[in-house]
C-alpha cells in the first residue's frame, strides 16, 4: 500500500487535536463551534435547491 505524506500528516494532526481534548467528543464540538463563532470568515450555507420548473419532465428510463 502506498503511503501519502499529506494524509499521514493529516492523521497525525487529527490525533494530536483529539488528544488535546482527551478524546471528549463534546469538548471537541464546543471548540469547533467557538472557533466558527469567532472566525471573521462567514460560514457558507448550501444553496437552496430550486423547485422543478413546470412543464419540464425528468427523463425516465425503461426498466428491463
Amino acid at each position: 500500500m502506498i503511503t501519502d505524506p499529506v494524509v499521514e500528516r493529516l492523521h497525525k494532526q487529527r490525533e494530536q487535536y483529539m488528544e488535546k481534548f482527551q478524546y471528549d467528543f463534546e469538548a471537541i464540538v464546543r471548540d469547533i463551534r467557538s472557533r466558527e463563532a469567532s472566525s471573521p470568515t462567514p460560514l457558507l450555507e448550501p444553496p437552496a435547491s430550486a423547485p422543478p420548473k413546470k412543464g419540464v419532465r425528468r427523463a425516465h428510463f425503461a426498466r428491463r
